[in-house]
């Protein structure tokens, strides 16, 4: 049987995805990874198939447009789903006619929510499998466990529940472009949010995080499997680089800081907030340029800054981990049992940096509106401390022991073995 896995966005929904089609493959699938074009050369590393989509994510974050709704320079969600929304209709028409044109290329698909509209209306019309990929939770439910504009209260009460249907409402309404476009090239009608909601529970679903840290909620039913984080697993160790081989035996663990593919208007400034917060601790620190492009000429000789490397080899190396608070580097911080700062900017993020507070292995998060020295400084010796420590070694623990790529492989082929049902969505 041949699987799609639909990679739309940016590493940090292309990894994962690796991750699962090794093990798919490995399992006896055939295996191709949909992604935009210039994660090709990443997919080619893995060994499995390339199917480019017809527009590149490096070209969207440099944009203007990409560039304000990354930035994190609001906190104000409803200016976030806005720019979030002229994103997604900016890419709807060319993501659409691929859609339409790869929904021929396999048996089945996995899909995540920025195509998993779109998908649902072909492969129902095609009578195929089709499967729902979540990074990060977000159903409705009376815990209050929605990634997606929660609340913050924790404790159980039906605002919780009527809050996440309006986010889910809401979150629906940002994504819905591509399905849109879709719909409309095949003559059906637009589609509505009680549609969406009947797929959504139609379709089995495995959601890549552990249930140590997001604890599944009653309201999800059985079809959603929370499967563990999915890590790509390395065939041969990893050497740094000479530079960052001595730096790292030369003194005590360093702290890091990796904005990942979020944009900044001012990277002089982070930077600079970031080496001015080292400085008052005496800590060293390893500043990783990411697209944010974190670069500075004029660094102390305790702050190296490299161009990247791999987040499971280089944070066990770490004291503290600063980051922007993305689901898969959130993990990999967490599977490394290194205390965290979260850097939200937009999307899940704060509700990662919130959970991460919660979980008692990382400092608060700042939004990266309030970046500062001062706060960083404070955050940092926040996360470092012993207790902060002790209880993220604990965690790392548990999630090295799981095997979320083996859970979530198995429930999508008890999902396969069941006749495909043919529907219009």
């Amino acid at each position: 049987m041949t699987i799609l896995l639909l990679a739309m966005g940016s590493r940090g929904d292309v990894q994962p995805m690796l991750a699962l089609g090794d093990r798919l493959r490995r399992e006896g699938f055939s295996v191709s990874v949909a992604a935009a074009a210039d994660f090709g050369p990443f997919v080619a590393e893995h060994g499995l198939g390339f199917e480019p989509l017809s527009f590149e994510v490096m070209e969207g974050v440099r944009s203007e447009l990409g560039q304000q709704w990354l930035g994190g320079t609001s906190t104000n969600q409803q200016r976030e789903a806005y720019l979030m929304r002229k994103v997604v209709r900016y890419v709807a028409e060319p993501l659409a006619d691929d859609l339409i044109r790869l929904s021929d290329r396999a048996d089945a698909f996995v899909s995540g929510p920025l195509t998993f509209e779109a998908m649902e209306v072909l492969a129902g019309r095609a009578g195929k499998h089709h499967v729902y990929a979540m990074f990060q939770p977000t159903w409705p439910t009376a815990l209050g466990a929605s990634a997606t504009f929660a609340l913050r209260p924790r404790s159980t009460s039906l605002l919780n529940r009527l809050w996440g249907w309006g986010a889910a409402y809401a979150a629906w309404d940002v994504v819905r472009s591509t399905g849109d476009v879709v719909r409309r090239r095949l003559g059906l009608p637009r589609g509505t949010f009680r549609d969406y909601v009947a797929s959504a529970r139609r379709v089995p679903t495995v959601l890549a995080v552990s249930p140590r840290v997001v604890p599944p909620a009653p309201e999800w039913g059985p079809d959603l499997t929370a499967t563990g984080f999915w890590f790509v697993d390395r065939t041969t160790a990893w050497q740094p680089p000479t530079e960052l081989g001595v730096f790292l035996a030369d003194g005590p663990a360093p702290v890091y800081l990796g904005l990942g593919s979020m944009a900044t208007a001012d990277p002089a400034g982070v930077v600079r907030s970031f080496v001015t917060a080292l400085d008052r601790l005496g800590r060293r620190g390893v500043l990783n340029a990411g697209w944010a492009q974190l670069h500075a000429e004029d660094l102390p000789d305790t702050v190296l800054a490299i161009d990247g490397a791999p987040h499971d080899a280089l944070f066990p190396e770490m004291s503290v981990v600063i980051h922007h608070g993305g689901a898969g580097t959130t993990a990999a911080a967490l599977r490394a049992g290194v205390p965290q700062v979260v850097v939200p900017h937009i999307a899940d993020q704060p509700y990662w940096g919130r959970r991460v507070h919660e979980l008692g292995v990382g400092a608060a998060p700042i939004h990266r509106k309030h970046l500062s020295a001062e706060g960083l400084a404070a955050a940092v010796t926040s996360a470092a401390r012993p207790e902060v420590a002790r209880e993220a070694g604990a965690l790392g623990e548990v999630i090295r022991a799981e095997d979320g790529v083996g859970n979530a492989t198995a429930a999508i082929r008890a999902a396969l073995e069941k006749p495909a049902q043919r529907h219009t969505a």
